[in-house]
């Protein structure tokens, strides 16, 4: 009979306690840099978790939506969004950020990354727009930042005088002068003024690369010049510029296309000289690995002969001087069919050298060659053509997320492998390509999403068995008494009466009695007090965590379906882009084909009338 002095004195206890400060408490502000969600944020973004780091901030904004939080956390906000590539919400950020200068260079990159992304996306206009308005608040140590892409995007919008102007103030001490000198070159060629632009295109083509991205633009600026002065009919500085292009490369098979097609030209006058008095220098051997040291004259050619089983043959049609102009050209063109058959370069090379052969007088050599390459070009097609077929199944665009499909990257995300498979074989260039790259981030960010409303849903009728399932702790008649004591009287009147089974209380006698530890007082019991708890309050004015996923499910049951509208949408497009471009081949391969099928068919028919010896 002591259990109730004993739980009087927990109760006094425990009071005691609750008054206590709570020193050992790790108290932070919320949104603060201590906040544990911030600090997980922070994490999400280095480990390119950018959704989800974006959620948890979110989550912070929600609890208290009228609090002003620091400049720090909307910074960290905007970044996470705008690296998965939501521009919208992280642009509107940026310039309420604006307004303090205390984070002015910071702000500043920001906003030129937004306007990057829109570059990028092909939003050029607006890109422009946020350029112009953020130029006032720009501080000098992003300016060239800012020039370089203003003078890209002013390119692409096709004002290349306007572009000319931004990039010539871009000072040369800039780490993206190579890149700066390439674009001016072409910005002065369109607009008017060549031999300016040759002459800033050929420094590019001469410089010293320090790393791969610059090989590529020294080759690219190099494969751009070289077809230039083929164009004029100027092939002896094209074959000067062709040689100076790396062996092996993104560029190297059209630059050994165009050098065979260049010792077939007329030699044209030499390009000594331009506007500002630079020239074209014949720097063939500043690099072992560029075509010139490959295909030097007298090293490769009778090497090159055998290694594709040419016989002795006799000059009969050409002209004097032509033969040996023939024989270098086969040079590189035999390097070339060695190669990628899918490239358009290596199939045009398929048929330059029959018909280089036929011109040489070996007739029979020629009509192998033409046979091999129909035989190599009907391949090309057939597997085209079943290319087609798995991209419209819906293969490709699978095959090509599958081992990143949880990657939250958004826009910083990369496709660093392709699946050994027809489609993605074919489409190489394609797949390489910005304008495909971004199509297949919006896909893999809708997938993403779907997948992300899928589990939500789930994770809700999970909650709900178990609540069903009577796992949860059951509410005791004692608890709704406490309710119906502490509840708002404005509340419970407005609710619904819901009948409780009554309660009887004993008299205080009795209860006094019970508190000495004695036995109760032999006297005349007090009737019964018939008590009714009050109606709960109704279900819409309690809102908990069951309430909160219950909510949760019921707007990701509405958003999944527009998800997934979006998604399947997104993948038509990446498979129209796909078939476009197999399209395309086939266009060119059939070309090809037929050509070379006329070709055998000529010589079939003077081998008939007996005009080949």
């Amino acid at each position: 009979m002591t259990r109730v002095p004993a739980l009087r004195q927990l109760c006094l206890a425990a009071l005691v306690a609750a008054s206590l400060p709570a020193v050992a408490i790790d108290r932070y502000a919320p949104g603060g840099e201590t906040d544990p969600r911030v600090r997980s944020a922070d994490f999400l973004i280095g480990d390119q978790r950018y959704f989800s780091a974006a959620s948890e901030l979110l989550e912070v904004i929600a609890e208290k939506p009228a609090q002003r939080l620091s400049q720090a956390f909307y910074r960290r906000l905007a970044d996470a969004t705008l690296n998965f590539g939501v521009t919208q919400r992280a642009e509107t950020i940026y310039r309420e950020l604006a307004i303090d200068r205390s984070n002015a260079l910071s702000v500043a990159r920001a906003r030129i990354r937004v306007a990057e992304y829109l570059y990028r996306r092909g939003s050029i206009r607006q890109a422009i727009a946020d350029l112009e308005a953020v130029r006032p608040a720009v501080p000098k140590e992003a300016f060239v930042e800012w020039q370089d892409l203003f003078g890209r995007t002013l390119l692409a919008q096709g004002r290349y005088g306007e572009a000319v102007s931004v990039l010539n103030a871009i000072k040369d001490t800039s780490p993206q002068q190579a890149f700066t000198r390439y674009n001016l070159g072409i910005a002065l060629v369109k607009d008017g003024r060549v031999g300016e632009g040759i002459s800033m295109l050929d420094r590019v083509g001469q410089m010293d690369a320090a790393n791969e991205d610059e090989l590529a633009l020294r080759d690219k600026t190099n494969l751009v010049l070289g077809y230039h002065f083929l164009r004029l009919q100027q092939a002896g500085t094209a074959i000067n510029v062709f040689q100076r292009i790396r062996s092996v490369g993104p560029f190297s098979n059209r630059a050994l296309l165009g050098l065979g097609w260049s010792y077939l030209a007329p030699t044209g006058k030499k390009q000594d000289k331009f506007a500002d008095g630079t020239s074209v220098a014949a720097d063939l051997f500043k690099s072992l690995s560029t075509i010139g040291v490959l295909l030097r004259p007298g090293f490769a050619d009778d090497d090159t002969y055998r290694r594709a089983g040419l016989n002795s043959f006799k000059l009969t049609k050409a002209a004097a001087g032509e033969e040996d102009a023939l024989k270098r050209a086969l040079v590189p063109w035999l390097e070339l069919v060695g190669r990628d058959p899918i490239d358009p370069s290596v199939q045009e090379g398929m048929l330059a050298i029959p018909y280089t052969l036929d011109r040489l007088g070996a007739h029979l050599q020629s009509q192998q060659f033409y046979e091999q390459a129909i035989a190599a070009l009907e391949a090309s097609l057939k597997r085209i053509n079943e290319s087609s077929y798995y991209v419209k199944s819906g293969r490709m665009v699978a095959t090509m997320v599958r081992r990143t499909y949880n990657a939250e990257s958004g826009w910083a995300w990369e496709l660093k492998d392709l699946p050994d498979a027809d489609e993605t074989y074919y489409l190489q260039s394609l797949i390489s390509s910005n304008p495909f790259q971004e199509q297949l981030k919006n896909y893999r960010d809708l997938l993403l999403l779907k997948r992300t409303l899928e589990l939500w849903g789930k994770r809700a009728d999970e909650v709900k068995a178990v609540r069903i399932g009577g796992q949860l702790p059951e509410v005791s008649t004692d608890s709704l008494v406490a309710r119906r004591l502490t509840s708002d009287p404005e509340q419970s009147a407005a609710a619904p009466v819901v009948p409780t089974p009554s309660v009887t209380l004993r008299s205080s006698d009795a209860l006094n009695a019970a508190d000495r530890g004695g036995a109760a007082v032999d006297a005349v019991p007090a009737p019964p007090l018939p008590l009714q708890t009050a109606a709960t309050p109704a279900a819409a004015a309690f809102v908990g965590p069951y309430e909160k996923l219950e909510a949760l499910k019921s707007r990701a049951a509405v958003l999944l379906p527009q998800v997934q509208a979006l998604n399947e949408r997104q993948s038509k497009l990446i498979e129209k882009m796909a078939l476009d471009n197999l399209a395309d081949q086939r266009r060119y391969t059939e070309k090809y084909l037929i050509s070379a099928r006329f070709a055998l068919a000529r010589i079939y028919d003077k081998q008939m009338k007996g005009e080949l010896q």
